[in-house]
Order: structure tokens, then sequence, then C-alpha cells
């Protein structure tokens, strides 16, 4: 194996592993409150940075940071994948990262290319407001994964009684679990 090969191969275990971390997702009763009081809604933060037409959201999630409620948005565009860090209470962008290795891993690992999001029917908002409604709660994370020749949305949802998850195909708007 040569040294490209066996670098991709550690970076790819890399990112699985953390894949697997965060999907466990739990929600702490700190979390919750913040939740709670967050002003900015998933929806709210993606509308924001899809504005401008260049690029869509392929993950975001509810965390907090030095004691900041925020949303840790991906982005795909052209040039790769960005992470913004938007607080919760005030919509205001705290810092962008490049992913740019990440984004390339994600995109070989889900096999997601802008046009499977520009040829989407029902938008990751649509899809997190309608898993709001459905479970009468926040969503506090999305993934998306590119499965059976569509985009598929992985929601997780936040309630009182839980956390659900909510799975929805892109392309006609199904529920799939």
């Amino acid at each position: 194996m040569n040294i490209v090969n066996s670098t991709y191969v550690a970076a790819l275990a890399v990112v699985l592993t953390l894949t697997t971390i965060s999907s466990a997702h739990a929600t702490s009763s700190k979390e919750a409150d913040a939740l709670s009081a967050a002003k900015v809604s998933l929806v709210q933060a993606v509308d924001m940075l899809e504005k401008d037409g260049k690029s869509k959201t392929v993950g975001a999630e509810f965390d907090i940071e030095k004691n900041i409620a925020i949303w840790e948005v991906k982005m795909l565009g052209d040039n790769g994948v960005l992470e913004y860090k938007v607080n919760a209470n005030t919509g205001t962008i705290l810092k962008i990262e490049d992913e740019h290795i990440r984004g390339k891993l994600m995109s070989f690992i889900t096999g997601i290319t802008m046009q499977d999001l520009k040829n989407e029917k029902m938008s990751l908002a649509e899809a997190v407001r309608a898993a709001e409604k459905k479970f009468n709660g926040k969503a506090i994370k999305v993934e998306i994964e590119h499965e059976n020749n569509s985009v598929q949305y992985d929601i997780f949802v936040y309630t009182p009684a839980g956390t659900h998850k909510y799975k929805i195909d892109s392309i006609t708007g199904t529920l799939l679990n």
C-alpha cells in the first residue's frame, strides 16, 4: 500500500470513528435547556447560510462551546465543505472552518454531489420542519446520506420524552422509517 492510500485509509478510519461517536448523540439537561432557550432554530441557521444559493447544507448539529449555544452547519459548495458555527441565540456567524479534507472524504464516503442536492424535491429545511412537526420537538442534528440513488435526511428531534430519528427521502418526501 503506498503512502497516499494509507493516508486515505487512516483518514477514513478517523472520520468513521467520529461519525460513530457523534451518532450516539444524547442531549444532556444543559443542552436541552440551551436548546429550549435558543432564539435561532436549525432551519433558520440553514436558511440564512443557503440564502446565496451557492452552497447546500450537508449536516448540522446543536452544540455548546465555551458556554455558547451554537449550530455547527456543514455547507457543500463548489470549493468543498465549510463548517459554520452560528450563535443559536443571535444568528451571528462565530467562526468558519475549512473542512477541505473532511469534505472530500464525506463526498467519497457518501457519494453526495452538488448535483444530487440540486435535484432534491424536498429541501433539508423542509424535511426538518416536517420532522419537528411530526414529533412536536426541536431538531438537534441532521445528516445527509446517498442511498438507493437518492439523497436521504436523517433528522434527530429532541422532545422531553427522548430523541427521535426521522429518515426522509429528499426526492419523494417519503418517510422511510
